[in-house]
């Protein structure tokens, strides 16, 4: 059963859902989502790598996403060190963390990547699922595309369904800061340098964002132990087209740490 709870982090009001119970011998899994995601946006994939590790899930909606604070105005720079940090320290303090691992995707993976530098007593493992560390040309048009389907398709409305009147300060929020130049130059090697922890790093090979440079950036900068999956047939939301295939690597992941 999963038992809803609101947190003060980062003196922000954030939305977490927990699967099963924390005991101080076991790892929680922690769960951050993508750019444009939430909670919901995940389906039933952490119940399912809770129900098939047998390990407590905590999943959360960052600032500005679904039923947590909204955003209140355009964010500059890169916000993914600000994320990985406070509302992290906060989260594992509220719910006692002491063995943590993080199950990020998209924009969650390299927030969870980032992480592991910081919070290292805490984080024993962390599974990447698409990390988006790198802004090429590949990922740049994967946003022109999402653009042109918010302001001309139906994903204004889908997203609206998840993050309400918060839908389109978010979304352009997004694109704003992929579009920003001094963004576009921070490829977070500095943070993948720092990080001891085992890594597992998970890519669908059809990911329309490319991910090619991002397995590279990893492969070169992380030193610490890194495993990666590449799953062919799927793309960016690998987790949802490859269900079974991540959920047995993350299982046989969580097993060795």
């Amino acid at each position: 059963m999963v038992q809803e709870h609101y947190i003060q982090a980062a003196n922000r009001r954030l939305r977490t859902q927990l699967y099963g119970e924390i005991e101080p011998d076991k790892t929680t899994l922690v769960f951050i989502h993508g750019a444009i995601d939430g909670i919901e946006m995940w389906r039933n994939f952490p119940q399912q790598v809770h129900e098939r590790t047998q390990l407590p899930v905590i999943v959360y909606e960052r600032w500005g996403h679904g039923k947590s604070d909204p955003l209140t105005a355009f964010r500059k720079g890169d916000t993914r060190p600000e994320e990985a940090n406070e509302p992290l320290n906060d989260l594992f303090q509220h719910y006692d963390l002491k063995k943590v691992a993080l199950i990020g995707h998209s924009y969650g993976g390299i927030i969870s990547l980032i992480a592991a530098s910081y919070h290292a007593e805490t984080i024993q493992g962390v599974v990447s699922i698409v990390p988006q560390m790198v802004i090429h040309p590949l990922c740049v048009n994967g946003v022109n595309d999402a653009k042109n389907a918010f302001e001309n398709g139906n994903l204004r409305e889908k997203l609206y369904k998840f993050h309400g009147e918060g839908t389109e300060i978010l979304f352009y929020d997004w694109v704003h800061r992929v579009h920003d130049e001094a963004y576009q130059k921070q490829d977070c090697s500095s943070f993948l340098s720092q990080i001891t922890c085992p890594v597992l790093q998970i890519y669908g090979k059809d990911d329309v964002f490319g991910y090619l440079p991002n397995l590279e950036l990893s492969k070169t900068h992380i030193s610490a132990d890194l495993s990666i999956i590449e799953i062919p047939n799927a793309g960016h939301y690998v987790h949802l087209e490859a269900t079974k295939n991540v959920i047995n690597e993350i299982k046989a992941f969580c097993l060795t740490i």
